[in-house]
C-alpha cells in the first residue's frame, strides 16, 4: 500500500542496512573497539546534569563549545561549525550548493547517504561508477567532465573501499572557485591525512568530519571546516545551536580531554588493521583491499551468492560484519570493522570455519 500523502520519489529500501543479530563480535558499523574511560564519562555526565534540561541550548554555549573544539582541531572558530555527525554536513553541502537546477558529481561505490542527499534536495547529477578501484580511478578528467558539476563530493578515505583520491584529482576539483567541493573526512583519523589546512586558501573547499568513527559513535557529533561565509550559511540552515543537544555541546567543549583517548584508539586500530589485512591475504579465496580507514573490504572468490552465504554463516556464529554486495561494483565483497584483538581473532577464526564448511 502506498499512501498518496507521501512524496512519490522517496528512496527504496537501502542495500546498506544493519542486521541487529545476537553477537559476540560486532564488526559491522565502523565503530571504535573501545569506550571512553568510565571516570571521564562520569565527569561529562556530571557537567550535563548541572545544565537546566528545561531550557534550550543558548547561542553563547554553542559559540564556546565550538571555540574549544576549534582550538583542538587547530582552526579559527569562525571557520568551524558543529554538526550532528557527518551526515548532516553532507546534506548541508547539497542544500547550499545543490538543489533544483544544479548538478552534483560523486564516485561509486561510496557512502550511500551521498546519492540520498542528492535525491532529498532535488539535485541533478550522477554517481560515476568506477568499481572497486574507485579511489585510484578518480582523476581530474572525471571530476571536471561535462556537464560540469556545481558540487563535487569526495570521500577520503572512502567507505567502503578504504582508499583516497590522489592529490592531483582533489586539486583539480577545487581549482574552479565556482564549484563547491565537499570532502567527507569521517575516517581521516585513521589515514593521518586531511585537507583542512587547504580551506584557508580555497574558499570553495568544505571539509566534513565525524567524531563517531574513532570513539564517540553514540554521541552523533561532527563538524565542518570551511570559509566563514559558508559556515555562516550552514549555521543559518541548522538554526544553530538548536540542531544540537546539551550532551553534544558538553562533549565538544571537553574535546581537549577526549582527544588523547581518540589518538590511543586510532593507533591501536591502525596496528590491528595491518594484522587483519595480512591474515586475510593468507586465506585461500579471500582478497583484501588495502585500507586507510578503520575497516577492511575483502572479496570472496566466486559470485555474490557465495559471499552472502559466508556473511550469513558468520552472522549465525555471532560475528557481525557488513555485506556490501549491493553497492555498485562490489557484488562479491564483504567489509569488516577493525575491532579489539579478541574480536579480530574471532572474526578470522569464524571466516576460516565458514570457508572450510563449504567443502
Amino acid at each position: 500500500m502506498s499512501l498518496r500523502c507521501l512524496r512519490p520519489d522517496l528512496p527504496p529500501a537501502s542495500s546498506f542496512t544493519v542486521a541487529e543479530l545476537p553477537h559476540y563480535a560486532k564488526l559491522d558499523q565502523n565503530e571504535a573497539p573501545v569506550d571512553l574511560p568510565a571516570e571521564l564519562k562520569r565527569e561529562l555526565v556530571a557537567e550535563l546534569a548541572q545544565r537546566p534540561w528545561n531550557r534550550y541550548p543558548q547561542p553563547a554555549q554553542y559559540v564556546e563549545a565550538k571555540r574549544k573544539l576549534a582550538a583542538v582541531i587547530g582552526v579559527d572558530p569562525d571557520s568551524l561549525c558543529l554538526t550532528v555527525g557527518c551526515d548532516q554536513a553532507i546534506l548541508a553541502a547539497f542544500h547550499v550548493a545543490g538543489g533544483p537546477g544544479r548538478r552534483a558529481r560523486w564516485f561509486e561505490p561510496t557512502y550511500p547517504y551521498i546519492p540520498l542527499a542528492a535525491r532529498l534536495t532535488h539535485t541533478s547529477g550522477e554517481g560515476v561508477a568506477l568499481g572497486v578501484d574507485v579511489d585510484t580511478a578518480i582523476d581530474a578528467a572525471a571530476i571536471v567532465a561535462e556537464p560540469a558539476p556545481d558540487l563535487v563530493v569526495l570521500v577520503a578515505p572512502n567507505n567502503p573501499t578504504g582508499g583516497s583520491p590522489c592529490a592531483e584529482a582533489v586539486d583539480a576539483a577545487i581549482d574552479d572557485e565556482g564549484r563547491l567541493v565537499f570532502i567527507d573526512e569521517a575516517y581521516a583519523d585513521f589515514s593521518g591525512e586531511t585537507r583542512i589546512p587547504d580551506v584557508e586558501h580555497h574558499p570553495n573547499l568544505v571539509i566534513g568530519r565525524s567524531l563517531s568513527k574513532a570513539l564517540l559513535a553514540d554521541i552523533r557529533l561532527g563538524f565542518v571546516v570551511a570559509h566563514p561565509e559558508i559556515i555562516g550559511a550552514l549555521e543559518q540552515l541548522f538554526t544553530a545551536p538548536y540542531h544540537l543537544n546539551a550532551l553534544q555541546l558538553v562533549v565538544a567543549g571537553r574535546y581537549a580531554d577526549i582527544a588523547p583517548h581518540v589518538a590511543a584508539s586510532v593507533a591501536a586500530v591502525v596496528t590491528e588493521r595491518q594484522r587483519v589485512t595480512d591474515a586475510l591475504a593468507a586465506v585461500h579465496d579471500i582478497e583484501p583491499v588495502p585500507s586507510r580507514a578503520n575497516f577492511v573490504l575483502f572479496r570472496v572468490a566466486g559470485d555474490r551468492q557465495r559471499s552472502h552465504a559466508v556473511y550469513e554463516t558468520l552472522a549465525k556464529s555471532g560475528v557481525r560484519i557488513r555485506d556490501v554486495g549491493g553497492l555498485p561494483g562490489l557484488a562479491s565483497y564483504l567489509r569488516v570493522t577493525i575491532g579489539t584483538k579478541r574480536d579480530n581473532a574471532a572474526f578470522l577464526a569464524a571466516l576460516g570455519e565458514a570457508l572450510r564448511g563449504e567443502v
